[in-house]
C-alpha cells in the first residue's frame, strides 16, 4: 500500500422529522472503495462512528450493480465499523487524501458538522486532495479556510443538481440546494449535459463528481493526483 485515503460518510440514516430513510449511496461508496483500496489503504470515519447504513433506494437501484452487490455484502465491517471522525482531527498529516461519500445523508450532517469542516481544512491547507461526489459535496459548502475565505471560492466544481434532486422526489426534502450553494460560493456550478451523465470536474487538489455515475471517475481522478 502507498498510502492512507480518508473516508468521511454521514450518520444519517433517516430525514429528520420524516419517516424516509436514507444514508450513503452505495455505487459512491462501493467504486471508489475498490479502485482506491488497491493502492491505498482506506480508513473510514463517520460523525458518530459505529454502523452508517446504505440508502434503501440506492441498494434497490443497484441489484445488477457487481461492485455494489459485492461491497453491500461482503465489505460489511467497511461501513458497520467505521471510526469517530473527530478522532482525526490534528491527523491529516497521517494520510494522502480525502474523500467524502455521497448520498443524501451528508446533506443533513456532514455539510452542518464542524468536526468535519475542520477536518477538510485540515486536510486542504497541508496541501492534501479534497474530493466529494453528488450529494457528497454538501460537505464542502459550508467549510472555510484559515483565511476566511470559503474552500470554494474561484474553484470550479460540481454537485448534484437540482434536476437531479427533483428527479429522485426530495426536491421538499433536502435541507437546501446543493447546486444553489455551489453557485453562490464559487461563482459557478458545472454540470453534464443531462440528468445522470458522468461528469467530474478537477480544479486543482479539489475534485468533485456531479452524481452515482461519476463515483468511478472521482476515485480515478484522486489515483491520478497521487500518482
Amino acid at each position: 500500500m502507498s498510502g492512507k485515503i480518508i473516508f468521511l460518510v454521514t450518520s444519517v440514516t433517516n430525514v429528520p422529522e420524516k419517516d424516509i430513510e436514507i444514508g450513503f449511496w452505495l455505487p459512491e461508496f462501493a467504486d471508489p472503495y475498490f479502485l482506491l483500496s488497491a493502492k491505498h489503504h482506506i480508513v473510514v470515519a463517520s460523525p458518530k462512528g459505529g454502523a452508517t447504513v446504505p440508502d434503501p433506494t440506492s441498494i434497490q437501484l443497484s441489484t445488477q450493480d457487481h461492485n455494489a452487490m459485492a461491497f453491500l455484502n461482503e465489505k460489511k465491517d467497511i461501513y458497520q465499523k467505521t471510526e469517530k471522525l473527530s478522532s482525526f482531527l490534528g491527523k491529516a498529516n497521517e494520510f494522502d487524501a480525502l474523500y467524502v461519500v455521497g448520498g443524501h445523508g451528508p446533506m443533513f450532517d456532514l455539510a452542518f458538522d464542524t468536526d468535519s469542516q475542520a477536518l477538510i481544512v485540515e486536510f486542504w491547507e497541508q496541501g492534501k486532495a479534497v474530493a466529494a461526489d453528488c450529494a457528497g459535496v454538501g460537505s464542502l459548502a459550508n467549510v472555510r479556510l484559515f483565511s476566511g475565505e470559503h474552500l470554494l471560492r474561484g474553484k470550479r466544481v460540481t454537485g448534484f443538481s437540482k434536476a437531479e434532486v427533483d428527479a429522485l422526489g426530495f426536491g421538499n426534502v433536502v435541507p437546501f440546494f446543493l447546486e444553489d450553494k455551489l453557485v453562490a460560493e464559487s461563482g459557478g456550478d458545472e454540470k453534464a449535459p443531462s440528468v445522470w451523465k458522468r461528469h467530474i470536474v478537477t480544479s486543482g487538489r479539489l475534485i468533485t463528481g456531479q452524481n452515482p455515475a461519476s463515483a468511478a471517475g472521482v476515485a480515478e481522478a484522486i489515483l491520478a493526483a497521487l500518482a
